[in-house]
């Protein structure tokens, strides 16, 4: 009879911790809240002068620069088309200098896109005429403006030049590493698109570095995408110093923009993590794969076994730098998605 017992006690253990794991993998981990990232309207970060503190002889290729990806969208798409939840005016107030500008055409105008979903943000009122504002408060600021034709515009070049070309806070040197003493006060346009004017800097030219492998099948593809971020942080802060690097923490297409930058389960700032599914500790399913990186955290651990969750890519940038403050490290353009205090931060301070 004690026999029995024991046996049935043991059996229902076995079940309550096998419960427990399945449980678990089925949901999401608990809240997480990081400075890596952030899907508030204001992040309660003011930057506005970070540049005026940098020697003037810096060359573009020589800084860290916070930037967005997608830089407007944050209007219309859901989470499927949403990188930002700062508007354009709070990224700059916030730090960010470098911004992945998109464009198609509505009704005569140039506004900004993110594939087909239009975000009702004109070029040249809301786009140009915010950055013009921006440096005239702030002259020892530059702001770095990626243009792109998102969507067919007949004539896009001759219309984007159009604007540019009334507009005196263009840089219009011929450097295509300018020192930070030729640009302050500029907005640098890096012209990624064909045209007969030079506008700025050609995006992605010879002398440049981008990482930008930005699909993803699954959300366990992350891991992949954190390793080109990884390699290429590491990249810039030993490459040459004459090449300038452009590292995207962005990726899309199996999964939503918010879980690459934060892998939450949901858009939230304070969301919970996403569980990957797989375990550590007795139950170790996590070394049967090459997608369960160390950076992933172990949570909800019971009896020497632990479910591993997501970390965005955000979270992971950040906290690589961390583990290297104190020391000077080039990070160079560094374009996120939904970014927190701290990335941004972190960039910003490594210039020091």
């Amino acid at each position: 009879m004690i026999g029995s017992r024991r046996t049935a006690s043991r059996v229902a253990l076995l079940v309550a911790v096998l419960t427990s794991l399945t449980g678990g993998l089925a949901a999401p981990a608990l809240a997480d809240q990081t400075a890596g990232y952030s899907h508030d309207g204001s992040i309660g970060l003011t930057a506005t002068d970070w540049m005026g503190g940098l020697p003037g002889s810096t060359p573009l290729s020589g800084l860290s620069i916070p930037g967005t990806h997608d830089s407007g969208a944050s209007l219309f798409g859901g989470d499927i088309a949403f990188t930002q939840s700062m508007d354009l005016p709070t990224q700059l107030n916030s730090g960010i200098r470098a911004w992945d500008i998109r464009l198609g055409e509505d009704s005569g105008r140039l506004e900004i896109f993110h594939g087909i979903a239009r975000q009702g943000q004109d070029f040249q009122n809301d786009v140009l005429l915010t950055a013009d504002a921006f440096l005239q408060a702030h002259p020892t600021e530059t702001v770095l403006m990626r243009v792109k034709e998102e969507q067919a515009v007949t004539d896009f070049a001759g219309k984007v030049h159009a604007y540019l070309a009334a507009d005196p806070h263009i840089y219009r040197g011929t450097s295509d590493d300018p020192a930070l003493s030729d640009i302050r006060g500029k907005i640098v346009v890096l012209q990624d698109f064909s045209s007969s004017f030079r506008e700025g800097i050609a995006w992605a030219n010879n002398s440049w570095s981008v990482q930008d492998n930005y699909t993803m099948s699954t959300n366990w593809d992350l891991a992949t995408k954190w390793h080109s971020v990884a390699a290429q942080l590491d990249a810039a802060s030993s490459g040459p110093e004459v090449t300038t690097y452009v590292n995207f923490l962005s990726a899309s297409g199996g999964s939503f923009p918010y879980f690459v930058a934060s892998g939450h389960s949901s858009p939230g700032t304070s969301a919970p993590n996403l569980l990957t599914g797989w375990t550590r500790g007795i139950i170790n399913s996590c070394g049967w794969s090459s997608n369960c990186i160390p950076e992933y955290p172990s949570v909800n651990c019971f009896w020497g076994t632990c479910s591993v969750a997501f970390q965005g890519v955000n979270v992971m940038a950040m906290q690589k730098m961390n583990a290297a403050s104190g020391t000077h490290h080039r990070y160079g353009i560094v374009y996120s998605d939904f970014p927190g205090a701290g990335l941004i931060r972190d960039v910003i301070s490594s210039n020091a």
